[in-house]
């Protein structure tokens, strides 16, 4: 049981496949879709509600983190990000052998202290946010999304989880020029195999990323999964809040459940942890037990393993797997 990758439990559905498929088959497969990318640009600026100027797409939000990183980090430059995030940060920093600032989310709330952020994003050239953060599930206050930005430094909020959350990117977005927001179609809208993603910026930002990026880099089906998401929104908001519930009836489970300790999430998994087990332990006997959980050497000391919301019968199995676990 694969819950460890933050795979969403259900596709888009039968409608929604069907309108790709139909979109797909419009399009002359023999031919390059235009060189920047212009018209799934456009489709997901209509889906996020911004600008197609300030509007890239990729495959994956990966591609567009990396490219990025390219334009906004100096080679030997510095990077300030939350610690524990996403795994792709070091990547991308190690590829720009730039200087790594962590800000520490420590146990049991795992926040982010707001001098330590502050500090160390003035010294960053770049400034790299999950919020949600990835594998936390915390929130960055907006209001400290703002005060990071107002340094004036190019700064990133990666919300491939946004709508799990709720939050809303754009006041910030009109407000800042220097913010970037990243979006994926992988999590909400149960998409990773496509592999497409969007950047969203001013006009001037996104120019300048779009200079790392290499031309006819996205096809048709990323045009396609936009198109047919920005006809479907009711799809996505249905995929998400099926999930949101799903969440919280397994996070009360387990919080019945002695010896055992659950973080609150905005995102589509959990952090999970069993008194006296370490990060690693814990995994290795849900895995004997047919459960793949994600396992952070950041979190092995605390005990915490990262979950993703499976469906209902996987949820079941989880709840069942650990209280055998923790009734040792």
């Amino acid at each position: 049981m694969r819950l460890d990758l933050n795979e969403s439990p259900h596709g888009a559905g039968v409608v929604f496949t069907k309108r790709v498929l139909e979109l797909l088959a419009a399009q002359a497969w023999n031919r390059y879709p235009d060189v920047a990318g212009d018209a799934a640009r456009e489709a997901a600026a209509a889906l996020y509600g911004w600008r197609a100027s300030g509007t890239l797409v990729g495959n994956g939000s990966n591609e567009l983190l990396a490219g990025l990183a390219r334009a906004l980090l100096p080679v030997g430059g510095t990077l300030a990000r939350l610690e524990p995030s996403f795994s792709m940060y070091p990547v991308v920093a190690q590829r720009q052998r730039a200087r790594q600032l962590e800000v520490r989310l420590d146990s049991p709330e795992f926040a982010a202290d707001r001098a330590r952020l502050l500090e160390a994003a003035s010294q960053a050239d770049l400034v790299l946010l999950a919020s949600p953060n990835n594998p936390t599930g915390g929130v960055l206050p907006v209001e400290r999304i703002r005060e990071v930005t107002a340094l004036g430094k190019p700064t990133v909020w990666d919300g491939a989880y946004l709508e799990f959350a709720g939050l809303d990117a754009l006041p910030l977005l009109r407000e800042f020029p220097n913010l970037i927001v990243l979006r994926s179609l992988s999590k909400a809208w149960g998409l990773a195999g496509l592999r497409v993603g969007a950047l969203l910026a001013s006009p001037e930002m996104a120019a300048r990323v779009s200079e790392q990026t290499l031309p006819f880099a996205t096809g048709w089906v990323a045009l396609a999964a936009y198109q047919a998401a920005t006809e479907l929104r009711e799809t996505g908001t249905a995929l998400v809040a099926d999930i949101v519930a799903e969440r919280e009836r397994q996070l009360a489970a387990l919080r019945r459940l002695s010896r055992v300790g659950v973080v609150p999430s905005a995102g589509n998994f959990f952090l999970l942890r069993v008194e006296g087990l370490r990060g690693e332990y814990l995994a290795e006997a849900l895995r004997a037990r047919g459960i793949a959980v994600h396992h952070a050497e950041s979190l092995s000391a605390s005990g915490h393993v990262r979950v993703t919301v499976g469906a209902v019968a996987e949820g079941d199995a989880l709840v069942a797997a650990v209280r055998e676990v923790a009734g040792r």
